[in-house]
Order: C-alpha cells, then sequence, then structure tokens
C-alpha cells in the first residue's frame, strides 16, 4: 500500500498478512482491489519497523479498524506466521478457512503466497 503524509509518498507492507502476488492472476487483482474498497482517503499507520527492503512495516487503521485484520477475516489474504504471532489473525483465517471465503475459497497457491514466490 501506497499513502501520502506530509506531501511525502510512503510505502507500506501490510503487518501480520501476505497478499496473493498480482502475477497470481485474478488473486493478487481481487486482494489489491479488496483493499482499495475498504480504505477510506485518509488512515492512520500504526509503525511497527521498516523492511530489508525500506518499506514501513505497519497496521493500517481506518476510524480504529484493522485494514490488515480486515483483509484476512475477508479471505482476501493470508497470515503470514513467519512475521505474525499475534492471535487475532489466526483466528480471522481460521474462521475465513470454515467459510471458504476469498483465496480459501479454492485450493492454490493463491493461499500461500510465500510459496509461489
Amino acid at each position: 500500500m501506497t499513502v501520502f503524509c506530509d506531501g511525502r509518498e510512503e510505502k507500506i507492507r501490510l503487518y501480520c498478512i501476505d497478499a496473493p502476488e498480482m502475477g497470481q492472476q485474478l488473486w493478487g487483482r481481487r486482494s489489491r482491489d479488496h483493499l482499495r474498497r475498504i480504505t477510506p482517503s485518509q488512515v492512520e499507520v500504526r509503525a511497527i519497523e521498516r523492511d530489508r527492503y525500506g518499506r514501513l512495516v505497519g497496521e493500517v487503521l481506518a476510524g480504529g479498524r484493522s485494514l490488515n485484520l480486515a483483509m484476512v477475516a475477508a479471505g482476501e489474504t493470508a497470515v503470514y506466521d513467519r512475521y505474525c504471532d499475534e492471535r487475532r489473525y489466526s483466528v480471522a483465517e481460521r474462521r475465513a478457512r470454515q467459510l471458504g471465503q476469498g483465496v480459501w475459497g479454492q485450493p492454490g497457491l493463491q493461499q500461500r503466497p510465500w510459496e509461489w514466490r
């Protein structure tokens, strides 16, 4: 995600999640479009760290609601267990899987973008 803060562009890596890549055909586009739909024009970013590519890793909030968590709950991303130990994310993913939402609607590497890469 890219945000603008104080007139400058900042690339954000959404904490705890890994979305399908754009090269994963419909899945990457679908995930991106869902994030665009749920993101208002102004958000708050809770910074956690910088990754090795210089991106800010953070949780994006809109009206106090975590968009990171909303993406997981909608089944549009997977929890990146390697970088996430927050239980609320695994609970949301488990529910999305049970309901067959988003990437969990059919098997494939869209469920594990880190393996596809």
